[in-house]
């Protein structure tokens, strides 16, 4: 059995779903997951009232459900009654928020274990790029001419090449993104705790051991003050600015779908 809003719209075998549903204009692509096929099709039921109404009355009219449909059947016809209903009575969420981001770290972190070459790239670009920076501006002068503008042009190179060492966290990101967005709309866990998630569990953890490599190595190559505080100051932009990247790459990734066309963009 298979309801929508509460209403009934199939009741039969389940090796007879697809075909009946094929019938009603719903086909199933090849390879395609009956059970998702399925959930799609609710889905779709459930945005469209005048395809709700007419599968409930098909059913109601081969199970013979006479003395119930007329009782529902005021109540199912016209689209305003439907959309009443679904306003007065709202269903909460099957899961709590604190389920819904431990579900999901759990998963995220076992991704990430699955999968170490992502993080041992990070951990080797930043390597490649700190000791690029202590060789290219190496032993500065503390002077003001020309020391501070080479010193500027440190901390710009810096910026920039942490901002953009995460653009090879976005290709991941998009491939993520089809299955975000199936489960989202399939209503598996609302969109704030996915972020929530994935900032704790990934976003964080992959820019601390990152960003500290390119710390140790680059501020004390360079030449910069060497004095706790001045060295955790510039741990913290350092680390900053990487998560400032990563936010970028999160944003052309949920809005653009294809890798070539963000690298174009960049």
């Amino acid at each position: 059995m298979f309801m929508c809003k509460g209403r009934c719209v199939y009741h039969g075998p389940p090796k007879d779903v697809v075909p009946y549903f094929a019938t009603q204009g719903y086909q199933c692509e090849q390879y395609d997951n009956p059970a998702d096929y399925a959930l799609d099709v609710l889905i779709d039921i459930s945005r469209k009232p005048d395809t709700l109404i007419k599968l409930n009355n098909i059913y109601n009219t081969t199970n013979a459900n006479v003395l119930a449909l007329r009782y529902t059947q005021e109540s199912l016809t016209s689209t305003e009654n439907i959309e009443q209903e679904r306003r007065e009575y709202k269903v909460e969420a099957a899961r709590s928020i604190r389920a819904e981001i431990f579900y999901l770290s759990q998963r995220i972190l076992r991704n990430a274990v699955r999968n170490p070459a992502l993080a041992l790239s990070q951990t080797l670009v930043s390597i490649v790029l700190g000791l690029l920076a202590g060789l290219l501006f190496y032993d500065l002068k503390r002077t003001v001419e020309p020391g501070v503008q080479n010193r500027l042009g440190a901390i710009f190179f810096i910026i920039m090449s942490q901002t953009f060492s995460n653009v090879t966290a976005i290709e991941p990101l998009i491939s993520e993104s089809v299955l975000f967005i199936h489960e989202r709309v399939s209503g598996y866990y609302r969109i704030f705790t996915f972020f929530i998630a994935k900032l704790v569990c990934d976003l964080l953890p992959m820019r601390v051991i990152p960003a500290t490599l390119f710390s140790v190595i680059s501020y004390f190559m360079i030449g910069f003050t060497r004095t706790g505080g001045q060295f955790f100051i510039f741990l913290l932009t350092v680390f900053m600015t990487g998560l400032f990247g990563s936010a970028l790459c999160f944003f052309m990734a949920a809005t653009i779908h294809v890798f070539g066309k963000i690298t174009g963009f960049l």
